[in-house]
Parts: structure tokens; sequence; C-alpha cells
């Protein structure tokens, strides 16, 4: 099955501009990349987001409301979405990052596709680039988790002994450094229940988040049990 285009969201007046060709050069590439148009493009996608869910969900809390944006512009929802419309095949790199598969990369990508959604604005103004947000982001829009299960590891993991009177968890991260190959490792301790549990990732937060999950789980076991 083709992917679709994303080209053919785009007016000729976006495809012909300097601009356009800037958004989907990565740094390695050329001094004229792609970052200050990520950095823009982050902001509008961020505006965009929080207008649609203010509108659509009245009923939410802040708390509720920053949850669903959270997941709706972090890089692997970004992500998932250039995939879908094979940005990454047309990001202009480096000879180093060609070798590396930078065009798998999710960094990478994801911040192509901010870089876009800027171009989007800086050329055809705020509504253009407010429909062409809700079209690319429609399916992500349409199949958001629930408020409960948008909470990550770390915040149910509070909640849990927060609200059974217990102490919160202790995280200690630390940078493992392979082949030149950064990654983070996290322990997750809960003293209370002599719970220590590891997690590893490729940034401090999904490791942090990982060792959470595992702590969470056998909190729950240790409840269960006592219930």
């Amino acid at each position: 099955m083709n992917k679709p285009d994303i080209e053919k969201l785009l007016s000729t007046k976006i495809k012909t501009s300097q601009l356009y060709l800037d958004s989907l050069t990565h740094r390695s590439a050329s001094n004229a990349n792609n970052e200050r148009l990520e950095f823009f493009g982050d902001a509008v996608l961020g505006l965009v987001i929080a207008e649609y869910l203010y509108k659509e969900f009245p009923e939410d809390d802040e708390g509720s409301l920053s949850r669903k944006r959270s997941y709706l512009v972090r890089k692997e929802t970004l992500y998932k979405v250039a995939v879908f419309y094979n940005l990454g095949e047309r990001i202009i790199l480096g000879e180093g990052e060609k070798k590396s598969g930078g065009y798998r990369r999710e960094s990478i990508i994801s911040d192509a596709l901010e870089a876009l959604i800027a171009v989007v604005y800086l050329v055809e103004g705020f509504e253009a680039a407010k429909t062409f947000i809700y079209k690319i982001f429609d399916s992500s829009i349409s199949s958001l988790p629930s408020n409960d299960n948008l909470k990550d590891s770390k915040t149910k993991l509070q909640e849990l002994l927060q609200s059974n009177n217990s102490d919160l968890p202790e995280y200690e991260t630390h940078e493992i450094n392979i082949n030149n190959k950064i990654s983070f490792k996290t322990l997750c301790k809960v003293d209370i229940h002599k719970i220590c549990e590891e997690g590893t990732g490729s940034n401090k937060r999904k490791s942090q988040q990982e060792a959470a999950a595992k702590a969470l789980k056998e909190i729950n076991k240790i409840y269960k049990k006592n219930a």
C-alpha cells in the first residue's frame, strides 16, 4: 500500500519556496537548516492543538487538557504522523547521517514535521497552518486515549502512593555511554515497600517512565494481595 504524499497537502507557493527546502534540511547537511523553523513550528502546533482541545473538551480541567496536548505534540506522535506521510525520505542529510540511517531517526523526522508546520504558517498564515495540522493529525486526534489512560506511569505511581499515604518514589538516573551511544538508566525506589526497579531508555524521561511502570506493577500486586 502506497503511503500518502504530504506534498499533495501543500500549495505550489509552499513547495517552491526556500523555506520549504530549509524545513527538509538537517543541520548535518547545511547551515541553512530546519532548526529555527522547528522551534517556531513547535509553538504553532502547540497553539493549534491547545485551541482545539479547549473548544472540544469543555469539561476537562487544566491537567486533563495538558495531558491530551502532551500526547498529541510529543515526538512519538509527530514521528508516527511523519512516517505515515513518508516524510523521512524527503529529508536532506549529511553523509554521516545518511550512513547511520538518519532518515529513520525519530528526532530528525519529527523535527522536520514541526519545521514544515512553521513553513505553512509563514507562507500562508495561521488558518492554513490550522487546516494542515487538523488534516495530518486527524487520526491521532480521533483516537485520543481516555484521560486516565493518558496519565504516564510516574503520575499513576505517585497518585497510587499518595492515595495510600505512602512516601513518594525516589529516582536515580545515570547517563550511559557505550560505543559513543548515549542512553540512560534509572532506578525507581519505593522504600516503604522495599521496591527498586530499573528502567533504560534513549533519554532520561523514557528510562524513568520504564522504571516507574515496573514499580507500579509490583506495588499493585502488593495492594491487591493485601486487599
